[in-house]
């Protein structure tokens, strides 16, 4: 049970820093002139390219070298958590409910699918 909730604190370590990480890029991107559209494709890689280094090392704990097939799978598993975000998101305001609890809950459904798509198929031993 420690070890889950060690894990799990770290994942959440890791995904702020990486927060951090996409949110300074973005802004530093759009202060040059970049639009926020375009911005936002090479701040979501910057903080994926986090993510993966830092679950990697600190949340799961992988000592093999790393591979570019596992930070393809990484990416992968990202892309499908942003499937996950996108779709919660989409169907709970469709619905009706207000933009930040869609929000709120869409971040939390695309956690959870990150973390097992990680912890289960990108990082499995």
């Amino acid at each position: 049970m420690k070890a889950r909730l060690r894990e799990g604190a770290v994942f959440l370590g890791v995904g702020g820093a990486a927060f951090v990480v996409g949110a300074a890029s973005l802004e530093g991107l759009v202060r040059i002139g970049l639009s926020p559209y375009a911005a936002q494709v090479p701040a979501l890689g910057l903080a994926i390219l986090t993510t993966w280094t830092g679950n990697r090392r600190w949340t799961f704990r992988v000592n093999a070298p790393p591979t570019w097939r596992e930070f393809g799978r990484y990416v992968g598993a990202s892309l499908g958590g942003l499937a996950v975000n996108a779709a919660t998101f989409s169907a709970l305001t469709y619905a009706g409910a207000a933009t930040i609890p869609a929000f709120a809950a869409a971040t939390v459904a695309a956690m959870g699918f990150n973390f097992l798509s990680y912890k289960f198929a990108v990082f499995a031993r």
